[in-house]
């Protein structure tokens, strides 16, 4: 199979150069996570703006410090195989599809794959997801604060974590979408002593101070029990690729927690993980 027969056409692209504020309008109109950034003058692709990557540097107000320049790319006749491995290797979620100068023709995410293919082809029932799914994940507490649980994510490189109650059992997920909708970005005055040009300077009965305002992203001091999702959709580890790729499209939703027996995590199933069936076939 092809990309172009896969990808979204024409996709939504921020030209450089471009201030934060203009991305984060962009992103909230159309309600994505990452835009292809472009050279206004040569048109030719300069790489890609998550928004998780705008919201935690809240200092740094040109896009162009800002976007991540590697990032995969393929022509739209490449085979999906390509696509995928691209994706792999660079564990990023997406690659764009460029021409030979290098202009963005189009996009191609884990979930376009997830729901125009994996969900599509029956012949995945019959592929299980044990030999798929991460066996090893990160957790928190439902009582933890929403930064500590931020802190987590981040540390995990997920999108989203399992959230357990005082007796371990598996209560909710929360994602990076749930933890950073409450948040804001706020100025606070912070305090730096200056450095000393010599030893005579150290006689002084007080160092001199620099006074400076640095913006920073504040969540609101509340557990992540107030905003976790507790309606889980959840796979077992005999589930079919086929059957998690239609849960995934029919709850919008990129991962799964796997369980056992009564209910015991045994890991989770993300759509980056589906995706590795196709360089199996």
């Amino acid at each position: 199979m092809r990309v172009k027969t896969l990808m979204t056409p024409d996709p939504v692209v921020i030209e450089l150069p471009a201030t934060r504020e203009y991305a984060l309008n962009l992103f909230k109109k159309h309600k994505v996570r990452s835009f292809p950034v472009i050279n206004k003058n040569t048109k030719a692709l300069a790489g890609i703006i998550s928004i998780k990557r705008v919201l935690l540097h809240p200092d740094e107000e040109q896009l162009a410090m800002l976007i991540r320049r590697e990032v995969p790319t393929v022509k739209p006749n490449d085979d999906l195989k390509k696509a995928v491995r691209a994706m792999l290797e660079m564990d990023y979620r997406r690659v764009v599809i460029v021409d030979e100068e290098k202009r963005v023709l189009g996009i191609l995410t884990v979930g376009d794959i997830v729901r125009r293919y994996l969900a599509k082809n029956e012949k995945l029932k019959n592929v299980t997801i044990e030999k798929y799914y991460q066996k090893n994940v990160g957790l928190v507490w439902q009582g933890t604060p929403l930064k500590a649980a931020l802190k987590a994510l981040l540390l995990c490189n997920a999108m989203a974590i399992p959230v357990i109650d005082d007796d371990g059992n598996l209560v909710g997920m929360v994602d990076e979408t749930d933890l950073l909708k409450d948040s804001e970005v706020v100025r606070v005055m912070k305090q730096t002593a200056l450095a000393a040009s010599s030893e005579e300077d150290w006689i002084l009965e007080s160092n001199p101070t620099l006074l400076f305002e640095k913006a920073e992203l504040q969540l609101p001091k509340k557990p992540v029990s107030e905003i976790m999702n507790r309606e889980l959709v959840v796979a077992t580890p005999h589930m079919s690729v086929y059957d998690v790729a239609q849960k995934m499209v029919q709850y919008h939703i990129e991962q799964l927690p796997v369980i056992r027996g009564e209910g015991e995590l045994v890991g989770i199933i993300r759509d980056m993980d589906i995706i590795k069936v196709i360089l199996n076939k």
